[in-house]
């Protein structure tokens, strides 16, 4: 197994990473996840979409709504860590999302390390 020199180590660039939203992933059969204002604490929605299409906002042909299943993305509004993360799973929760995943987002010196497709 290939190990790294002291000198790769010493010389290799560290890179700042940052927290900026998380995509959560819910399901749901009452269509399209409605959520008041779009904000959540520090979190709030900037797109829906539902097997890789963007689905919100803007219009949607009701033939793409083939499954129940919905990626929302949230981006944060300020900085934010992993307790905050935690405590908007914990709202979602409350308010009766069912949700199957998160995905956190990270920023690599300043550069999304996420898709941004849409």
């Amino acid at each position: 197994m290939p190990t790294l020199t002291q000198e790769a180590i010493a010389t290799k660039k560290k890179k700042e990473i940052k927290l900026v939203g998380v995509d959560i992933y819910i399901i749901t059969d009452k269509g399209i996840p409605k959520f008041a204002d779009g904000e959540f604490g520090p979190f709030k929605c900037e797109f829906i979409s539902n097997r890789g299409t963007k689905v919100w906002p803007g219009f949607v042909s009701p033939d793409l709504l083939m499954v129940n299943w919905y990626r929302c993305r949230f981006m944060a509004t300020r900085d934010v860590q992993d307790a905050d993360v935690n405590a908007f799973l914990d709202a979602l929760t409350r308010r009766g999302w069912w949700w199957s995943a998160a995905q956190k987002l990270w920023n690599y010196d300043g550069e999304a390390g996420y898709s941004k497709a849409y």
